[in-house]
């Protein structure tokens, strides 16, 4: 339970089905995922064209655009409407692609009949007292389960930036913001997840700063790796604002306080010369199904 009553998982209901509501801003700023790791997860499990593959958790199809352009079968799933018509129009009329709305944990599919799982910035939204389960039983024996997302990493040319965001948020919503982690550096990141990869969920809880350790995880993937991609960019504020609208935390805050918080970034970019700096590494995390 959480401390204001509500579990994990009705959490994880609520909030995974909040971006349905604003698609098309999410399609237009989220950014996909370096070729590099796409080709690495395929790489690591020797995936290739006509492979059939899940992904979970699909949104608008960045991922899936890229898993269709390299000759995968896919079934993609997706709790939100809109955005599974959004990934239907990236992916187009002739990608091997099949769309299923539902949640990960109740969308029928075939048992041991996929050579890869992916997901990228879902699957913490997945119930994991059954996503990790689900994954692997989807997988045929050695199928590889193929984890993205972007982390923000503490750098010296960046972190008083960071740290400019983070203060606008604890001036507009203390009780969130008092609350929210430091950053790590990248070695801090990866070095914690090498002493955790024994588990892929403890190494994915690590990466993501989530609560998704299950013991059992352990013993249905092996060979747990890690690899990452450093990324600079730079935003306006108007851009901060348009991705912050995005967001699980733009949904926990009030009313008022979303407003409150746009102006406030829009003067911290202001005093930055009118950009953001930031830095993150796009990390991608494999493990390959157990035998039985």
């Amino acid at each position: 339970m959480t401390a204001h009553g509500v579990s994990d998982d009705d959490l994880r209901r609520r909030y995974a089905q909040v971006f349905d509501a604003v698609a098309e801003e999410y399609d237009r700023e989220r950014r996909g995922y370096p070729d590099e790791l796409i080709d690495a997860a395929c790489a690591y499990g020797g995936v290739s064209s006509e492979d059939r593959v899940v992904e979970v958790g699909c949104g608008t199809g960045l991922l899936t655009a890229s898993l269709a352009a390299r000759g995968l079968v896919v079934d993609a799933v997706d709790p939100g409407a809109n955005m599974l018509r959004l990934a239907e129009r990236r992916v187009g009329p002739g990608a091997a692609v099949r769309f299923h709305h539902g949640r990960f944990e109740q969308v029928a599919l075939p048992e041991r009949a996929f050579a890869a799982v992916f997901s990228a910035t879902a699957f913490h939204w997945i119930e994991p007292a059954v996503g990790w389960a689900r994954a692997a039983d989807l997988l045929a024996p050695g199928g590889t389960l193929a984890l993205l997302q972007h982390c923000d990493v503490l750098d010296s040319s960046t972190v008083a930036d960071w740290r400019a965001l983070n203060a606008a948020l604890v001036k507009v919503a203390p009780e969130i913001g008092e609350r929210w982690p430091e950053l790590r550096d990248a070695d801090t990141i990866l070095d914690g997840a090498a002493t955790r990869s024994d588990n892929i969920s403890a190494v994915w809880s690590w990466i993501g700063r989530h609560e998704l350790t299950v013991p059992a995880a352990a013993r249905l993937f092996t060979d747990v790796r890690v690899l990452a991609v450093p990324l600079h960019s730079e935003y306006t504020g108007d851009q901060i604002n348009a991705y912050l609208r995005t967001t699980s935390l733009y949904r926990r805050l009030e009313p008022d306080q979303r407003p409150a918080l746009e102006d406030e970034n829009l003067r911290v970019a202001e005093r930055l010369g009118g950009v953001v700096r930031t830095s993150e590494l796009a990390v991608l995390v494999t493990g390959r199904r157990s035998l039985p």
